[in-house]
């Protein structure tokens, strides 16, 4: 009984899956045309993330250790002078190393401590005055800052109605060209929608990195830009003669 009652329920279900399978199909016979468009809104940021590297060197492990822990505590002083709360600073990648002899590749001449400080901070019109004040006076580089937004769903959605609009408004005008209606849609295929940050890169040779600290007095002016929210869609519709 049980095996028949299982058989009954499977059957049910593969009628019942065949049926909206036609219905679908029926809504899309005939002649169909499928529009894919793409959305893009710019926007300012309101938010940036910077990676920082900091490096020390010195004669033994203990000294370069204690040299990288001490560049480490004045970034962190900076920060806190600018109000980066505790919570938007982050520290990894501690490490210590070796430095050997270029020609002899065998003799040790020295240790280098290297870690890496991220943080994030929400004031951008003082983006200036944190990276020189970070960077004034020592061997410590950004790596890279990169803009984004708070405001992530509402950009996607913005980019979701863009590229839509503009789907639809590219198959309206391939109907009328062709002689055609456009009728309902069949089928909405959402691609990637994504927030594409912006990035300030700086680098320095690493001779130059060790041998020549920032000066004090040096300030980089910086600017975020805008950037964009991007959105794919394909659309397929019904056309009515």
């Amino acid at each position: 009984m049980k095996t028949i009652r299982f058989l009954t329920l499977f059957l049910t279900g593969v009628f019942a899956v065949s049926a909206c399978q036609a219905q679908e199909i029926k809504a899309c016979q005939g002649s169909v045309i499928t529009m894919t468009a793409t959305g893009e809104i710019e926007s300012l940021p309101d938010v940036a993330e910077v990676a920082l590297n900091v490096k020390s060197r010195a004669d033994d492990e203990m000294a370069a250790l204690q040299g990288l822990s001490d560049n480490i505590q004045k970034i962190i002083n900076v920060l806190d002078s600018l109000k980066i709360k505790d919570e938007d600073i982050r520290t990894d990648s501690i490490n210590i190393f070796p430095v050997y002899d270029q020609r002899s590749r065998q003799e040790i001449v020295a240790y280098e401590g290297t870690s890496r400080v991220y943080f994030k901070t929400y004031d951008l019109g003082k983006i200036t005055e944190l990276m020189s004040g970070v960077m004034a006076g020592s061997n410590n580089l950004f790596s890279n800052i990169t803009y984004s937004s708070t405001d992530i769903d509402s950009l996607e959605d913005q980019a979701r109605e863009a590229a839509f609009n503009k789907a639809r408004h590219k198959a309206e005008l391939y109907a009328k060209l062709s002689g055609n209606k456009l009728g309902n849609i069949c089928t909405i295929t959402e691609g990637n929608v994504q927030v594409m940050p912006r990035s300030y890169d700086m680098m320095r040779q690493e001779s130059m990195a060790m041998a020549a600290p920032m000066p004090k007095n040096m300030s980089i002016p910086i600017r975020p830009g805008k950037i964009t929210t991007t959105a794919f869609v394909t659309l397929v519709y019904q056309l009515e003669d």
